[in-house]
């Protein structure tokens, strides 16, 4: 199944690339892509099952033998990745931009590339996969470069990609070094030596700068916001879930990992959940706004994995499999919400031109299908009763709580820290997906809403999107309600790091527990039962006391705010409703407000009135006051170096004189030590 996944991404690329406008090979493309990630799936169903798939690739030309080997690790995140790519992949069909076949194309080289690195034993085949991933980033990041902004982000994008697959090769090499091979299989590096620390330190970094982790999270926002609206659900949905298999496998064939990297996690993590969240809770762009949740979500799920972290350094098994099914399963929800938001988004944005939320209002009206999927998939990352983000973050709190299980004082303090930050985070998220909820889904119609372009709006009533926006909804809906089933996977795929402990989240039928028993317990799936029946149970009391009937409505005017005299459309807006957020993070956004009066033009009010204009700015500080200075920093050293090249032969002799003298003097001062 892995070859025929392949195979099928070769013939997308192959009939993408060159078709233009013949729409015969246009359908062939996007059949193939559809028909890989469904093949991925398979394989990963397969290896979940016990029976793992290896497809050998020989001996590299001396770089060790080298296979796609699916074990129950990756076939959890094939099927996870290929699982949302499918239906995403449904949705992208019915925009018209996925007609042009080189973004068909890219999304089955970003498809492959997933399951290449998500298979992979060796390292050069990983860091093949990882390139191939980087450069079809690029090529979807930078696919309308002719817009404001998308050459730039791309840029971003490709850069951050090198950077992480650099770490990912001097990590790599490390652990080669000493283990004399390239094969990823467990290794008896000892991760508390000097070489084990580095590699386990660069590994994580490499994966981490992916997901999105702080300070590595900037190209995020911007590549999902430039890239055309079909692939934001793949890339986000989908390819970056390579960055957290990466982890889970590094810890498999390392370990225990060391105190001080333990505690680096588990504050990065709390600082990118709060960080993100608290960018997207003031941001007025949709897209971006989803963008910045994902570094959130980032935050959270390695808070999880931080967790598990503490427990291996502990020799806390059960701790251990309880930080990793809540990171897995927090995995699967950003997942699931993400396609589901950013295939809605795309929706909207074609239909309306826009995604700025102050301009967008009543869209579950106007656009049902796409209103629906904004609707479900932002209560999923909110984490609300019902939906899969709800036990995912309650067993990620859970998880956070178990530091009194461990004496390290240090992992005490940091798990404290980051339950803390993911508390906080979690609340703030409530607040910044009602704002999308309530102000754009079911909001009235603004004032200079852009009218609907009939061209967009037919998309929403497309039998693909239609599909895939189905199967994301029944995912994020019914993940909740059949939680157990989902937790017995996790649990088999996480068998290659913890064994049968993971099954210690399901506590009797159809009840979780975060793998400690007796601690505490949740029940999604009587949720589903209780929760409408207490909802019909109201109604049937209300109307007996009302002694009528309930559905008779009386209509009255609108009312848009406490003022006589406004109207509809000019009262609470998405901005408004977002300035207690910034006040009240203020010290993390550096909020700077202003207050501008100019002079006006005598045609339309008296002379030398003035007109104020009310200005507020948010920070984005890591770009800010650590990647700039950075830059300019390395810009001017490159200034410097310039004036080095004069081109004149008896200079650049008198450099190679100096650096010869430079390392006999190195050589001589470490033989005499």
């Amino acid at each position: 199944m892995i070859a025929a996944g392949l195979a099928l991404a070769a013939l997308a690329v192959v009939a993408g690339w060159p078709a233009g406008q013949r729409p015969g090979l246009q359908l062939t493309a996007s059949a193939a892509v559809v028909a890989s990630a469904a093949a991925f799936v398979v394989a990963g169903a397969r290896g979940l099952a016990g029976h793992q798939e290896r497809l050998s690739l020989g001996g590299l030309g001396g770089l060790g033998p080298a296979a796609l080997h699916v074990d129950p690790l990756s076939g959890l995140f094939l099927v996870i990745a290929g699982g949302v790519a499918v239906p995403a992949l449904c949705a992208a069909a019915a925009f018209a931009s996925t007609r042009h076949g080189r973004l068909t194309a890219a999304l089955a080289l970003t498809i492959a590339a997933v399951a290449v690195i998500v298979t992979a034993d060796n390292l050069f085949v990983l860091l093949f996969g990882w390139e191939a991933l980087t450069v079809a980033f690029y090529l979807l990041t930078g696919f309308q470069r002719d817009r404001p902004g998308r050459a730039r982000a791309s840029f971003v994008t490709v850069m951050f990609g090198k950077a992480s697959g650099a770490a990912l090769l001097l990590g790599g090499l490390l652990l080669a070094a000493h283990t004399h091979t390239f094969a990823l299989t467990a290794t008896a590096v000892d991760a508390h030596s000097a070489l084990g620390q580095a590699a386990y330190a660069l590994l994580l970094a490499g994966f981490a700068i992916k997901v999105g982790l702080l300070p590595g999270h900037v190209w995020l926002p911007r590549g999902y916001a430039a890239a055309p609206g079909p692939a934001r659900a793949v890339m986000a949905g989908s390819a970056v879930n390579v960055g957290f298999y990466g982890m889970w496998r590094t810890l498999q064939l390392l370990g225990a990992p060391p105190l001080w990297l333990v505690c680096v996690v588990l504050v990065l993590a709390g600082m990118s959940a709060i960080f993100g969240i608290a960018q997207a809770a003031v941001h007025p762009d949709l897209t971006v706004l989803i963008g910045w949740s994902s570094v959130e979500n980032a935050g959270l799920i390695l808070a999880g994995f931080g967790a598990a972290l503490v427990g291996a350094a502990a020799d806390e098994p059960l701790l251990t499999a309880a930080g990793l099914v809540a990171a897995t399963a927090q995995v699967i929800t950003h997942a699931m919400g993400k396609s589901l938001l950013f295939t809605a988004a795309s929706v909207i944005e074609g239909a309306t031109g826009t995604t700025n939320l102050d301009r967008l209002g009543g869209i579950a009206r106007r656009l049902p299908w796409a209103g629906t999927g904004l609707v479900i998939g932002s209560l999923t990352l909110a984490g609300l009763p019902l939906t899969a983000g709800f036990a995912s973050e309650w067993f990620l709190l859970e998880s956070l709580m178990q530091q009194f299980r461990v004496s390290s004082l240090a992992m005490q303090l940091c798990t404290a820290v980051a339950g803390v930050l993911v508390a906080l985070t979690v609340g703030v998220a409530g607040v910044t997906f009602v704002r999308v909820v309530a102000l754009t889904a079911f909001g009235p119609p603004r004032i200079d809403e852009p009218a609907f372009d009939p061209a967009g709006t037919r998309v929403d009533h497309n039998t693909w999107l239609r599909i895939g926006i189905a199967l994301l909804v029944t995912g994020c809906l019914g993940v909740a309600a059949l939680a157990p089933l989902q937790i017995r996977v996790i649990a088999r795929g996480l068998a290659p790091l913890v064994g049968d402990q993971a099954r210690g989240a399901n506590a009797k039928p159809w009840v979780l527990q975060p793998v400690f028993s007796d601690f505490s317990a949740l029940s999604p799936s009587w949720l589903w039962i209780v929760v409408p029946a207490m909802v019909v149970l109201i109604a049937v009391v209300a109307s007996g006391l009302a002694g009528r009937r309930l559905d008779r409505v009386r209509w009255v005017a609108p009312w848009s705010s406490a003022s006589p005299g406004v109207h509809r459309g000019v009262g609470y807006t998405s901005f408004a409703y977002a300035n207690p957020m910034r006040n009240v993070l203020g010290n993390v956004l550096l909020t700077r407000t202003e207050l501008r009066g100019a002079p006006v033009e005598p045609s339309t009010q008296t002379i030398g009135q003035p007109v104020l204009t009310y200005r507020v700015e948010v920070v984005e500080i890591v770009d800010r006051y650590l990647f700039r200075p950075a830059i300019a920093a390395l810009l001017a050293a490159a200034r410097a170096a310039k004036r080095l090249q004069s081109g004149r032969l008896d200079a650049y002799m008198a450099y190679m004189l100096l650096a010869v003298l430079a390392v006999l003097a190195v050589i001589i001062a470490v033989s005499r030590s």
